[in-house]
């Protein structure tokens, strides 16, 4: 304390003479050349200030007194807290280690202050970073070639690929159409034989994997379009594995100039996936001169050519009106590699299905509304509207508003939980029909 007495009375003394030399001049001088010592005097006291300042930060004493040793070397390890706080999110970490000279471990920091969950993301990030070490080295693995003595088994490529539940899925979740399932069965397997001969360096063409899908409405098509998307995508052969449903009005404009943007918009929406067109025969109509259908095929078939690698192509209606759209343009026929024929349902495939269905919903028939609900089928089947699945899953939902409305009706009883789940006669036929 004693110490800083006659610095501060020095300040004082000088502060004192400054302002007496002032005084004398605005007496003796005139006002402009008062001011002009005065403007000097004032910038000579700042300069002083600031050299003055500066000099007494970086002098020995000040910089020993901040734990700065400038002939140790390690000037820059050793700086003030206070200044590191402000350069740090400027200087990266990296760079502070290489131009320190010095590697210093931070202290790890104390429980007491650790945020809650901080053990739980550093342990999610460590299993994070070793989930992508083992992926990152699985795909490393698979990508190398392997030698030609080696031998591989097609069980563990498919459970490399993930496909076994795909299939199972297949199996499950569609009734019948068996014809159809051990087709997808040979794609999968044609692809499988590629992506295993591919591991040993034995290149092939890629295989036209164009498709056209034939059937009555309600058959499966749409439900095989987009398991073949995913069982692409899982095989390698898709990018992405999404599916584009489009009809004639996504693709195909009502005046001039107006078809080629909707087109390849849709295919560009479609790309990396499948492309499901639906009643693919309304792109053509042969009677009408100015339809603008054959400007979308010419599009169509050109990207199914050029572009195979990214985009797959299902077409799909009534197979007898696709055999005349394949006829007036053989263009697109030579273009589609695999044709699956989706056979309508017998009445007790139709059962099956509507078993699957209100098991989802929780439902179920019971002894006397399976027989009601066989013959309420057999005699919708001989109607010119009757959509299969479709029709099924239509008169189920009839079926559970009539049987809400029943239930309804005596608000006051008591109903148990199998009461809530189960469908009788009167729920499945309509009131004209019993």
């Amino acid at each position: 304390m004693w110490g800083t007495r006659p610095r501060h009375s020095g300040l004082g003394i000088l502060l004192l003479g400054v302002t007496a030399a002032l005084l004398m001049a605005w007496l003796r001088l005139s006002h402009v050349l008062f001011g002009i010592v005065a403007g000097f005097t004032a910038a000579s006291l700042a300069v002083f200030a600031i050299t003055r300042n500066g000099w007494r930060q970086t002098s020995p004493q000040s910089l020993t007194s901040r734990g700065i040793f400038p002939d140790s070397g390690q000037a820059f390890g050793g700086m003030d807290p206070g200044l590191r706080r402000e350069i740090g999110p400027i200087i990266p970490a990296a760079v502070t280690r290489r131009t320190s000279g010095a590697r210093t471990r931070r202290p790890a920091p104390s429980p007491a202050w650790r945020p809650e969950g901080a053990a739980a993301a550093t342990a999610r990030a460590t299993a994070a970073a070793t989930a992508r070490a083992t992926r990152g080295g699985q795909t490393r693995r698979r990508n190398e070639t392997l030698q030609p003595d080696a031998t591989i088994t097609l069980s563990g490529e498919r459970l490399a690929a993930g496909i076994d539940g795909l299939f199972a899925s297949l199996d499950s979740e569609l009734i019948g159409l068996v014809p159809v399932k051990k087709k997808v069965e040979e794609i999968g397997s044609l692809l499988l034989v590629d992506r295993a001969r591919q591991r040993f360096g034995l290149s092939a063409s890629r295989p036209n994997l164009h498709m056209c899908f034939t059937g009555a409405p309600g058959t499966g098509k749409t439900t095989v379009a987009l398991m073949m998307a995913d069982l692409l995508h899982r095989l390698g052969y898709l990018e992405k594995g999404h599916l584009v449903h489009a009809m004639r009005d996504d693709l195909v404009g009502e005046y001039i100039g107006h078809t080629a943007p909707k087109t390849k918009q849709v295919l560009g929406r479609a790309m990396g996936g499948v492309l499901f067109i639906d009643e693919a025969y309304t792109l053509y109509r042969a009677e009408d001169s100015k339809d603008y259908g054959q400007e979308c095929l010419d599009i169509l078939m050109q990207v199914m050519e050029n572009e195979r690698d990214k985009l797959v192509v299902i077409l799909a209606g009534y197979k007898d009106r696709m055999d005349h759209f394949f006829e007036c343009n053989p263009g697109m026929s030579s273009r589609i590699a695999h044709h699956l024929d989706f056979a309508e349902y017998e009445v007790g495939e139709l059962l099956a299905i509507g078993g699957l269905m209100l098991d989802r919903s929780s439902y179920y028939l019971s002894a006397e509304a399976v027989a009601a609900f066989r013959d309420h089928l057999a005699l919708r089947m001989k109607e010119p509207r009757f959509a299969n699945a479709r029709s099924v899953r239509n008169e189920l939902e009839s079926a559970r508003l009539r049987h809400a409305y029943r239930l309804a009706a005596d608000p006051e009883r008591h109903w148990s939980k199998d009461d809530l789940m189960r469908l009788e006669p009167p729920d499945i036929l309509p009131a004209r029909d019993r």
